[in-house]
């Protein structure tokens, strides 16, 4: 009888142990793998997805930009002109693999860490403001798996005169989008 018991009990610890499965987390393996599925996209696709995807960062970017400006001091004022301790601008960067800048107009003659489309695209914003006609958004394609994708902030936000200390008041961000990031953001239609 004891023996049974005995018996019995360790058959019902052994169940116990068994079926005391610990769960694990998989959404984030199973996004990592969604990442890695081939994908057919058309370069339409692509330039719709660098529309969105360069807006919606853009818009953010600014957003956080002008939340930062409030209040701050001199010094911190040239970090921020520089993206320097901006938690928004480095996480958005390492989220989508981005290089983001934020231009002005004394860029076009001293930067030369730009690219050539860069470079004009500023040139044309600044000739743009200096004439007094509108910005806006721009897309250019550096080459086969490169994206510039360029955001005016208005001269009324007084960015360029803070940053740049440009009378034209204009800045831009700059965004560099790889093309593979761009079609790993593209989610699939079901």
């Amino acid at each position: 009888m004891k023996r049974n018991i005995v018996l019995i009990a360790g058959i019902m610890l052994g169940q116990w142990a068994c079926t005391n499965v610990e769960r694990l987390d998989t959404t984030e393996v199973k996004e990592e793998m969604e990442g890695h599925k081939i994908k057919r996209v058309s370069p339409a696709q692509i330039m719709e997805q660098v529309e969105v995807l360069g807006s919606q960062l853009g818009a953010e970017l600014t957003r956080d930009f002008e939340k930062q400006m409030k209040n701050a001091s001199k010094e911190r004022i040239e970090e921020i002109c520089q993206l320097k301790n901006m938690p928004v601008v480095d996480s958005l960067a390492k989220e989508y693999n981005l290089t983001i800048r934020l231009l002005g107009q004394p860029d076009i003659g001293s930067n030369n860490q730009l690219y050539a489309k860069e470079k004009e695209v500023l040139e044309a914003y600044a000739d743009n403001a200096l004439k007094k006609l509108p910005l806006s958004n721009n897309i250019q394609r550096v080459d086969d798996s490169l994206f510039i994708y360029t955001v005016p902030i208005g001269a009324d936000k007084g960015v360029g005169k803070l940053c740049f200390s440009d009378d034209s008041g204009f800045a831009i961000w700059s965004i560099i989008m790889e093309k593979s990031a761009v079609v790993k953001s593209i989610k699939p239609k079901k």
